[in-house]
């Protein structure tokens, strides 16, 4: 995702319903971007009403994001069902591109 988050005119990186030990990887999260030349900023969305991936694309609806780059971290398909995933919410309802990696 790298030579698409250089050229970008803006870098938000979300973070939803994060632990306490968000706060350090936020910083170095935006060290790691701004040494390979991104000025990224952050934001961190709280949420138990409503799913993670919705959540991911209200966001990108908010900024008017034209790409999500995000991990896609798959669990078993009983867990899925029982659970959801914000990696198949995503995929299901896309409203822009999405470079997933796992």
């Amino acid at each position: 995702a790298l030579p698409f988050l250089t050229t970008a005119s803006e870098v938000t990186v979300l973070t939803v319903n994060p632990d306490d030990a968000t706060g350090p990887m936020e910083s170095s999260m935006k060290a790691w971007l701004a040494a390979h030349g991104v000025k990224g900023t952050t934001r961190v969305a709280h949420t138990k009403e409503i799913e993670v991936g919705d959540v991911l694309l209200s966001s990108a609806a908010d900024l008017s994001a034209d790409l999500i780059v995000m991990g896609a971290y798959g669990r078993s398909r009983l867990r899925e069902l029982i659970l959801g995933g914000a990696t198949h919410n995503i995929m299901k309802h896309m409203t822009v591109p999405v470079l997933m990696s796992h």
